[in-house]
């Protein structure tokens, strides 16, 4: 995808997967980003299929120092998880935060001129985000009023100044939930 000073976004657009919806999965994904940001939607819902427009969870991707690797929802609750934390949302919003690296050095991981491997890991309510493969953003989204059981996966293309945003060797991998992968004690 490619915006240009004449040809901008009003609005954010997606490539929407067709092939169904996804629930339980890792999804690879190889990218690069030259200005902006993007992001890989997931579990998400289409809200304007004449626009192309979806909202729910998103992979977090940007040209800039701070984006990539969050837990995002676009066109609800903003950022649930920032790059570097571990997060948990309970059923009635409250979020309970951990620290497991800094997220400048994360951002050291990510090749800003050349491609990076991006893998989503969706269990149940339990979400993480890797890049190059190092975890960026660790998650679980029990909120019962906003929480995503199932949705499409898209690709971003966002409004804003010129940029351009490539995908390539994508894969997804349907898994069987697994109990046992998120333990909370």
């Amino acid at each position: 995808g490619r915006t240009t000073a004449e040809a901008p976004l009003t609005e954010n657009t997606f490539l929407i997967w067709k092939g169904g919806t996804v629930r339980v999965f890792r999804l690879t994904a190889c990218y690069r980003i030259q200005n902006g940001n993007s992001g890989i939607q997931y579990r998400s819902a289409v809200a304007d299929a004449n626009r192309w427009i979806v909202r729910g969870y998103q992979a977090d991707i940007e040209a800039g120092p701070n984006y990539t690797g969050i837990f995002y929802e676009e066109g609800g609750r903003g950022i649930l998880t920032e790059r570097g934390l571990q997060c948990e949302i309970d059923p009635a919003g409250t979020r309970s935060v951990t620290r497991f690296a800094e997220s400048a050095k994360l951002q050291g991981d990510i090749h800003s001129d050349g491609w990076n491997t991006y893998v989503i890991e969706a269990r149940g309510e339990h979400f993480r985000h890797f890049v190059n493969g190092q975890l960026m953003s660790d998650s679980h989204d029990g909120e019962t009023e906003h929480a995503k059981s199932e949705g499409v996966l898209a690709l971003q293309l966002h409004q804003g100044p010129p940029m351009e945003v490539r995908f390539r060797t994508i894969r997804l991998e349907r898994l069987c939930y697994e109990r046992a992968w998120w333990f909370r004690g």
